[in-house]
């Protein structure tokens, strides 16, 4: 099948159903009168000449989607008011029993060009808008504020079909895709502004930073375009960004394990295949995320990796072990389990930690960078080699904010907030591909006005998305599991600070400065959920508990601040030290708080999602009904409403974690978790994935050969739902990303644009009032310069 939209699939679905019930009726030749046979042929030569109009509509050149929908309806209209009680006695030549297939094949060729016509204006109006962007970007002068506002209205005016093409198309990569570039076009034209808005203000064109946002804008209307053009994807290439992350591979290995059970032992051997390759593909995730986060998260990570292998080795002999025993392979399933979800509670926790370390100081690293090109240093003796521990530290923290983004994307079930985190994901991609290179010029030339405008207007972005990215991330984490990550890491801290206190060493300044950022993470985590959930469904108790949170942090801040400025006494440090130890006790006294507020949003959102999953399901059906196709396929949505309360929690918390069971047959030789060299092959797999993957903007993938196997997709049960340490629980499965938020900030800019426009129109008026009066009177001018 090759068309695209739902649209289409509507009007071809039912008649290529009744033209097949046509075939079996005029296949049947049991007691053929001469009349029946009559009928047969006038029928088939009737479906002939259709073909032959279907064939001939679509070799039309008709550009128009209107002209070409309204020749599609007049060839069915008249076929179907074709008289069939006229009779043909002419018996002669045997009936065509091809004619079915060819007509149902014209006729999907015929749809597939109504359905390129459909797109053809949007194509055109698209073109139109590349032509002028890629003129502008290759002019080095100041642009003409109305002619951006032109531009403006071309992308609002072409933003609302494309919202309804991306609702109708039936492959979710595709609409997703098409949602991400614009939403990138959206957030590339309000950067396009702000950049000829410096313009005008400076006087210079700034011609570096207006080229890098054209072509940005050059390729999201060149991937637009390449959408509207694209066939349908390959099951495979459809499914393939959803489940290639390690939330995906860790679910599937769980489902196989648990199906393992109700199987026959000959099954279960043959299933530990298909088991081997998706903990291979488990490795090769958790070994990309290990080599981001701290060495000791890497060590925690590589060493249960090496357990689960040394289990599944277990299962594997006990499996092929004769005669068969239930108990015993009951026994290492369950051991393997445990060692499984001993490995996904470790990466939850250390991408948390990532969170708490990115978030706590998101701006820092750029600050950094920023700052040493305001350095006393004179020009002649700077290089770019001065700036590549700052470089590196900003690489760093924008690749720990790619894990968390692609990680959050992976546990959340809202298509509007993955959709937001990736179109962050998209902007950090094309902005660090900018920012630093910019940074470098400006610094081996300090004094140059357009690149200090062009660092500013990339800085200023990146902090806004990064601003935007911390908001949406904050909305998926649960607070109770990030509150116990913040809560150890301050306990650890606070510790230090007291120890040194007692061996006579200072505390300064910046160790209470690291305790604060963190605490005023966790509150702005905090913050995020009550917006969601709505100050309403919290008890007042709760809200009383979070502001003396918030009350603890700044008493403690201030106290910094007030004591640690100069040299400060032993009392003076330990009223500090005092100060964040009741902020600790306060956030001791949050965790069971915020598990409550988490389980109470878990329970109504469970109650509303399956009353809106049951009326969309009943709805579905009446639409079934109505256009004459088979109820099966609500009947399946029904089922799938009843199964969707599947809820599988995880065994452990971030804080509470049984001791490991592990039973090792005669003569095992246990693993040394120091050496990691058999995780070697996983390790430079998981490397290679972190290199090759990209958003939008880097080139494109290229190792075809990581993509999971067939045969496995088809086993992950996606009715169960699987509880993560990461996320909060939510049922929530949006099947629609909605970009009225986008179309909004298109319209609020272009009204910016027509006050700035009028605003530059006053000011450029009244200079050249001021030139007139200064032409007339320029003797009492030099006086009063004078």
């Amino acid at each position: 099948m090759t068309l695209k939209t739902k649209q289409m699939l509507r009007i071809f679905n039912p008649i290529d159903e009744l033209i097949k019930k046509l075939e079996e009726l005029l296949n049947d030749n049991e007691a053929n009168s001469v009349e029946k046979v009559c009928l047969k042929k006038l029928i088939c030569d009737q479906l002939n000449a259709l073909a032959q109009k279907f064939d001939a509509a679509s070799n039309d050149n008709v550009d128009s989607y209107r002209e070409m929908k309204k020749k599609v309806t007049a060839i069915i209209e008249e076929f179907c008011i074709m008289d069939f009680k006229q009779k043909d006695n002419q018996l002669e030549g045997q009936i065509d029993k091809q004619i079915f297939g060819s007509v149902t094949e014209k006729f999907l060729s015929l749809l597939e060009n109504l359905e390129k016509s459909e797109t053809f204006s949007i194509k055109q109006s698209l073109q139109d808008c590349l032509l002028y962007v890629k003129e502008m970007g290759s002019a080095c002068e100041i642009e003409d504020l109305q002619n951006i506002k032109e531009l403006g209205a071309s992308i609002a005016e072409i933003f609302k079909p494309l919202q309804i093409y991306k609702r109708n198309l039936t492959s979710n990569l595709l609409a997703d895709k098409l949602a991400l570039f614009c939403c990138q076009l959206c957030t590339s034209f309000g950067i396009l502004v702000l950049v000829i808005k410096e313009q005008h203000q400076l006087n210079v064109p700034i011609y570096t930073c207006k080229k890098y946002i054209c072509e940005r804008l050059c390729l999201c209307f060149e991937s637009i375009i390449g959408i509207l053009d694209a066939p349908n994807p390959s099951e495979e290439d459809e499914h393939f960004e959803l489940e290639n992350n390690f939330v995906y591979r860790i679910d599937l290995v769980l489902d196989i394990i648990s199906d393992l059970s109700s199987k026959a032992q000959s099954e279960q051997v043959n299933d530990c295949a298909d088991l081997w390759f998706g903990i291979e593909d488990v490795f090769a995730h958790a070994m990309s995320i290990a080599q981001i986060c701290q060495p000791y998260s890497f060590k925690a990570i590589s060493g249960s990796c090496q357990t689960i292998l040394t289990e599944y080795e277990n299962l594997k002999k006990q499996l092929q072990s004769d005669p068969p025993d239930p108990t015993m392979n009951n026994l290492f399933m369950n051991t393997l389990t445990d060692s499984l979800y001993r490995l996904e509670r470790k990466i939850n926790i250390s991408v948390l930690t990532l969170v708490m370390e990115v978030f706590s100081d998101p701006f820092g690293a750029l600050k950094r960078l920023i700052k040493i090109c305001g350095t006393s240093l004179h020009v002649s003796e700077r290089t770019t080699n001065d700036l590549d521990s700052a470089i590196e530290e900003f690489d760093q923290l924008s690749d720990k904010a790619v894990l968390i983004g692609k990680f959050a994307i992976a546990c959340c079930r809202d298509k509007n907030r993955a959709a937001r985190i990736k179109n962050c994901l998209a902007s950090f991609e094309s902005l660090e591909m900018e920012l630093i290179p910019a940074v470098s010029a400006f610094y081996l030339h300090p004094n140059n006005k357009e690149m200090r405008a062009c660092v500013k207007l990339l800085t200023e972005q990146w902090q806004f998305e990064m601003n935007r990215f911390h908001h949406t991330v904050n909305l998926i984490i649960d607070p109770a599991a990030y509150c116990q990550i913040v809560l150890d890491d301050l306990q650890e801290r606070i510790n230090e600070m007291s120890n040194s206190l007692d061996n006579r060493q200072d505390i300064t300044q910046l160790q209470v400065q690291h305790v604060v950022q963190r605490a005023l993470s966790l509150s702005k985590q905090i913050n995020a959920t009550l917006e969601d959930v709505g100050q309403e469904n919290i008890d007042k108790q709760a809200i009383m508990t979070i502001r003396e949170f918030k009350a603890g942090i700044y008493e403690a801040d201030a106290a910094s601040k007030k004591f640690l400025i100069n040299k400060a006494t032993a009392p003076e440090q330990l009223r500090v030290i005092h100060r964040c130890e009741i902020m600790l006790k306060v956030i001791k006294r949050l965790l069971p708080v915020l598990s409550n507020i988490v389980n109470n949003s878990v329970t109504m959102g469970t109650v509303n999602t399956a009353h809106d999953s049951k009326s969309k399901a009943k709805k579905s059906l009446i639409c079934t009904s109505a256009v004459g196709l088979s109820s099966q396929s609500s009947f399946q949505e029904l089922s799938i409403v009843k199964k969707s309360s599947n809820y599988i929690r995880t065994p452990y918390s971030v804080k509470s974690c049984k001791k490991p069971l592990s039973i090792q047959p005669a003569n095992t030789v246990l693993r040394n978790e120091s050496d990691v060299s058999i995780l070697i092959p996983y390790i430079e797999k998981g490397r290679m994935m972190r290199a090759e993957w990209s958003v939008m903007y880097k080139t494109p993938q290229t190792c075809k050969s990581e993509k999971p196997i067939q045969n496995m997709l088809k086993i992950r049960n996606l009715s169960s739902v699987r509880q993560h340490l990461f996320s909060r629980d939510s049922f929530l499965d949006e099947t629609e990303i909605d970009l009225t938020s986008e179309s909004l900030d298109l319209t609020n800019i272009l009204e910016n644009i027509t006050g700035l426009s009028e605003t530059l129109t006053s000011v450029a008026s009244n200079k050249s009032t001021f030139d007139n009066s200064k032409s007339t009177s320029s003797s009492s001018e030099q006086v009063i310069h004078i």
